[in-house]
């Protein structure tokens, strides 16, 4: 194959129109002016602050309730706080309803049960304050309701059941964990008038003496005594931190508290979820637990101004009361209310 002579005059280069030229140039003077231009530079990282985490400071309110109370069903009606029932001093059941306005720190004797029951649970549902199950002599399956028309009789439960407790969500009342007078009770109930129920699912550890609350659209169930004798002791406690889910009905261990424990009180403030006060064995604790409801992961978040077991927990705009409880054996209920504030750090 023939090669063509290469030619010795240089190529002419391409030179851009001056308006191209002096638009470059106005690019480079641009980037002399602003610090950073350049082709290759990035804008600089963002900082974002994380929130400390969620405690609680709690204080003693200065107010008192009108006797000493402990495991009494607590229910919030609108602004104010309804004690129902409980265990009085001399270890005896009483028929007491105790409206209290937190605003004014006013509690006042507010009416009685039809029966004297502790040990029961409470839920606001259907504009009246139902109270399910309890002890008395018995466990009991008897459902009362109050209002400040007096009290009565709805409904009862499919079988006895005491050392239970309840929470609503979405209207609907679930009852959860408890004893018949017999055995452990796994069924989780649900009722929006506490007059019929039905079985929405069952714990996957069932035990009595539960810590209850709802958070992130599910019920969360910390802790509770195993054994179907009285004491804690006898039969042991749980760590385990359930969460049921309504919607399929389902109930998972998603974490574990540091240390098993019973008769403990739950409540969500500012979206975190608290576990409060209990008893480990038989020794009442000040502790405070703050539970991650997307981990289920568990720190220290305070403690309270002295230990309590089986007190009422509800929250009224953003603060929580700490109603009743006890300590240490032989019972000796209280009638103090602990009130409860989330800080951060």
């Amino acid at each position: 194959m023939r090669t063509q002579p290469v030619s010795s005059r240089p190529v002419p280069v391409p030179v851009a129109p001056r308006s191209l030229r002096r638009g470059v140039a106005g690019l480079v003077v641009a980037c002399a002016v602003v610090a950073g231009c350049s082709p290759s530079s990035t804008p600089p990282p963002t900082t974002t602050t994380v929130p400390r985490p969620l405690d609680l400071q709690a204080a003693t309110a200065s107010w008192q309730l009108p006797a000493p109370v402990s495991r009494a069903a607590v229910v919030v009606d609108g602004s104010a706080i309804v004690v129902l029932g409980g265990l009085a001093t001399g270890d005896t059941s009483t028929a007491a309803v105790v409206r209290i306005d937190p605003a004014s720190g006013s509690a006042a004797p507010a009416g009685t049960l039809v029966r004297a029951v502790h040990d029961a649970a409470g839920a606001a549902i259907g504009g009246r304050d139902v109270v399910f199950g309890g002890g008395a002599a018995t466990t009991v399956s008897t459902v009362q309701a109050w209002s400040a028309a007096g009290a009565q009789v709805v409904g009862t439960l499919p079988q006895p059941r005491s050392d239970l407790a309840a929470a609503v969500l979405s209207g609907t009342a679930y009852v959860v964990g408890g004893f018949d007078g017999t055995s452990m009770t796994a069924d989780i109930l649900a009722t929006t008038d506490g007059t019929t129920f039905r079985v929405a699912g069952h714990l996957a550890v069932p035990v009595r003496y539960p810590a209850v609350a709802v958070g992130d659209g599910a019920l969360w169930v910390a802790g509770g005594h195993l054994g179907t004798a009285e004491s804690s002791t006898v039969g042991g406690q749980t760590d385990a931190i359930q969460r049921f889910d309504p919607a399929t009905g389902q109930t998972t261990v998603v974490g574990h508290l540091p240390v098993a424990l019973g008769h403990a009180s739950a409540l969500v403030l500012d979206g975190q979820l608290f576990v409060v006060g209990g008893r480990t064995g038989s020794t009442p604790s000040a502790q405070i637990w703050a539970v991650d409801t997307a981990t289920g992961a568990v720190r220290a978040a305070g403690s309270l101004p002295g230990p309590r077991s089986d007190a009422g927990a509800v929250s009224i705009g953003g603060t929580g009361y700490l109603v009743g409880g006890e300590v240490a054996g032989p019972v000796a209920p209280l009638d103090t209310v602990v009130v409860l504030t989330p800080r951060r750090g």
